[in-house]
This record gives structure tokens, C-alpha cells and sequence, in this order.
């Protein structure tokens, strides 16, 4: 191989000899602007690859990025899946003496509490519900109210809720509140 470059070097080297001054300048020229051009393609063609490197090693960030993300999501929504499954395991709630505790716990005479049925599954968990009347009751009173039911023990929801202004005080509301409470069945 070595002796092949030798040779070829050599034959170039005797056909410039040959040629004229002009003509040595000219083909030197252009084998200048040809090595250039090769050059530029080369750099072109190694900095191209360079940026589509550089944009996959980007896609493939974004991309690790948004699964640490997702784990993350998952890891907290397995954490609250945890806790109510914990909350639906605890001791069966007394969901009339609950509302009423918490009622009188707020000063708020509840007395017409009424079951809105026999209890019900589904997929293995039980529902009961009550539903509250509450007369001459103001916005915030209610508001703790709710929030104590759905923050005390075992799992308790309020269902729905219906507010009706009084005419005779505009400051107090009339409420009927369906409360639910769910625990895992057996």
C-alpha cells in the first residue's frame, strides 16, 4: 500500500513538472477548491450529524423527564390509594351519631336525620347514607360542618348538597345535605 502511494506521488509530481507555470497554478487551484469543497462536505456532513445527535440525546431528556414525572404521579396516586384503602378499612362508621356529633360540635342542632335507604355495594364496598335538613344555618357554620364530616374517621362523603335562602334573614340558609360513609365489605 505503501508503495502504491509512493508510485502514485511520484507520477503526479513528474506530470506538474511538466506542465507550465499557469498550468501548475491552475490545476493546483483547482485541486485546492476541490479538497475545500470535500472539506466543507465533510465538516457539513460531521456538524449534521452532531445536531441530529444532539436532538435525539434532547427527545430522549424530554422523554426521561416525563416518565420521572409519571412515577412520580403514580407514586402519589398509589400513596392516596393507600390511605383510602387504609380509611376504608377502619372501624365501621356510626354515620347518624357522626353527623350529630359533629353538629353539636359546631353547636348546630341537628335533629332531622333520615337513612336514604338500606345500604348498597358495589365492587366490594358497602355505602350507607344519611340525609340532613339543616334550618337557619349561616354559610361558614355549614362549610365546617362539611369539612368536619368528610375529615373525621372512616371514609365520609358528602354526596350532595342543596342550599335554599331564607326570605325572613338573608344571612342564614336552609340545607339538606345527603352524607355517605363507605367501608370494604366482610
Amino acid at each position: 500500500m505503501l508503495e502504491r502511494f509512493k508510485r502514485l506521488r511520484a507520477e503526479l509530481e513528474a506530470r506538474l513538472s511538466a506542465l507550465s507555470a499557469r498550468e501548475r497554478v491552475m490545476v493546483l487551484s483547482a485541486g485546492a477548491a476541490v479538497l475545500a469543497f470535500v472539506g466543507f462536505l465533510v465538516v457539513h456532513g460531521v456538524q449534521g450529524a452532531l445536531r441530529a445527535r444532539e436532538g435525539r440525546i434532547a427527545q430522549k431528556t424530554r422523554v426521561l423527564h416525563q416518565i420521572g414525572e409519571l412515577a412520580e404521579g403514580y407514586r402519589r396516586f398509589q400513596a392516596e390509594r393507600a390511605a383510602l384503602e387504609a380509611r376504608l378499612r377502619g372501624p365501621p362508621v356510626q354515620l347518624m351519631s357522626l353527623v350529630a356529633k359533629t353538629g353539636a360540635a359546631l353547636g348546630v342542632e341537628v335533629t332531622d336525620l333520615r337513612p336514604t335507604g338500606a345500604p348498597s355495594e358495589a365492587e366490594g364496598v358497602v355505602e350507607e347514607s344519611v340525609e340532613v335538613s339543616l334550618a337557619r344555618i349561616d354559610l361558614g357554620t355549614l362549610a365546617q360542618l362539611l369539612q368536619g364530616l368528610e375529615r373525621g374517621a372512616g371514609l365520609v362523603k358528602v354526596r350532595r348538597l342543596r342550599i335554599a335562602t331564607r326570605s325572613d334573614d338573608p344571612k342564614l340558609v336552609d340545607a339538606t345535605v345527603v352524607v355517605a360513609a363507605y367501608q370494604l365489605k366482610g
